[in-house]
């Protein structure tokens, strides 16, 4: 499989600076999103380290000739490879004042021929695209998604409950990284999209498919979906990256 791809970030309406990062590694097939957490003292700079160095772990981690078809477990090492990088990520955090308290979600994404592996940390998502319809290929690790999950919330309450933004699993969780890893299959025609909470927490998923039906080209994907995000107040930092595969 050879693929297209494009990725955009956009600071939003309300924001100050912008602190989520996205990342490619054509050569691995790997793609990434990084959302800093505002709330953390340097977010940007804990988002663009995942970006910068994530793929020099993957590569230590990752073989996709070696994937087997169709085991979960297949996914482990992309897990590994995040929770490698977690580990020395907080190492670096308790020498360097500049990486002191800084935070940041994360999601990757491998494609190794029809087999695809994703792992995530917090509440950016990956999604896959098949028949006109998206499907959730991360479960998001917040405190809202446990609430829902236990009925204790409806979807619907969510975006305004006070704990919708407060995330259990991320890059700086102590004393070591816990993320989901999984796999997934591939068919012809498939899209995949990675995204921040600016983008899936302000635009419907129904709008979301509407923009990746219509809009061939994944850079014009993504401009719309920017643009969605925006004309919806734009709240948040804004960022997506559409993915291609193609035969």
């Amino acid at each position: 499989m050879g693929m297209r791809f494009a990725g955009l970030s956009d600071i939003g309406r309300l924001r100050a600076t912008n602190q989520d990062r996205w990342g490619a590694d054509p050569d691995q097939s790997l793609f990434m999103v990084a959302d800093g957490v505002a709330c953390s003292t340097d977010g940007a700079l804990a988002a663009a380290l995942v970006v910068e160095l994530l793929p020099t772990y993957v590569t230590r981690h990752v073989k996709p000739d070696a994937i087997p078809g169709e085991a979960d477990d297949a996914a482990e090492p992309l897990g590994r490879a995040i929770v490698e990088f977690c580990d020395d990520f907080r190492a670096f955090a308790n020498t360097d004042i500049r990486a002191a308290g800084a935070n940041t979600t994360v999601v990757a994404v491998v494609i190794a021929g029809s087999r695809g592996l994703v792992a995530h940390l917090g509440d950016s998502r990956a999604y896959l695209f098949r028949d006109e319809r998206l499907q959730q290929l991360t479960r998001d690790h917040s405190v809202i998604q446990d609430l829902i999950d236990a009925g204790e919330v409806s979807v619907e309450d969510a975006e305004r409950h006070p704990a919708r933004a407060t995330l259990t699993r991320h890059v700086a969780m102590f004393p070591r990284a816990l993320p989901d890893a999984a796999t997934f299959d591939l068919l012809p025609g498939d899209r995949l999209l990675l995204s921040s909470d600016g983008l899936h927490g302000v635009v419907d998923e129904a709008t979301l498919e509407q923009i990746l039906n219509s809009q061939p080209d994944p850079a014009d994907a993504c401009e719309a979906m920017i643009e969605a995000a925006l004309a919806a107040g734009g709240p948040d930092n804004i960022t997506a990256v559409v993915i291609d595969p193609l035969d």
